[in-house]
């Protein structure tokens, strides 16, 4: 995910992979045109804006990272998943990824998004035009993430509320993978339609 973002962001923004591996992520920035690799306290001394695309079982690799990143925007695109029988299940019973990497990053500005858009979506050359949802810690902070938001083409940025409500945003990415496989459709993201009274 963080890749396929990358390949948009790069074409107004100078981007910088972090890896636990430099040497990974040096070979992943040579996929993208103008980025640089580095590890991730590193990409995180350098940046002005962090968007963690970790799998939920690496989200303690943050706690290092809290002092680089203090009162810098930080963007989840954290999706807890799981597999229960036949169906993918959200898997935390309170909170969200979200709010444990705000924790975590307490002195940073923390929001979701880009969680709804899939992968094979978001990296194709061509994607569809989308919603993207983003819940934040303030109103200042989902400013902050909706302008990253809309430097990508096609992506309009829409205020989902407090952090507390990115559960219902990760919830949203669980119930769009069920959908996609029960209606045998590719992949799904959301589009929102607005009528003037």
């Amino acid at each position: 995910m963080g890749s396929a973002l990358a390949k948009h962001l790069c074409k107004e923004h100078q981007i910088i992979i972090g890896s636990r591996d430099p040497g990974r992520a040096k070979e992943a920035a040579k996929r993208i045109p103008g980025a640089t690799g580095s590890d991730y306290l590193g990409a995180a001394d350098e940046c002005e804006v962090a968007v963690f695309a970790v799998p939920f079982s690496a989200l303690d690799e943050a706690v290092p990272l809290a002092d680089a990143l203090k009162g810098k925007l930080v963007i989840s695109m954290i999706n807890p998943v799981e597999r229960e029988g036949e169906e993918l299940v959200y898997p935390l019973e309170i909170g969200s990824a979200a709010e444990m990497l705000s924790s975590i990053l307490s002195e940073s500005q923390v929001a979701t998004a880009f969680n709804n858009i899939p992968e094979r979506m978001l990296g194709a050359d061509e994607h569809p035009v989308a919603d993207v949802l983003v819940a934040a810690s303030s109103k200042e902070t989902y400013d902050r993430a909706a302008e990253l938001v809309s430097s990508v083409p096609g992506f309009r940025p829409l205020y989902a509320g407090g952090l507390p409500n990115a559960r219902l945003v990760e919830q949203l990415t669980v119930l769009e993978l069920n959908m996609a496989k029960w209606n045998g459709t590719k992949r799904l993201a959301p589009k929102f339609l607005s009528q003037d009274r």
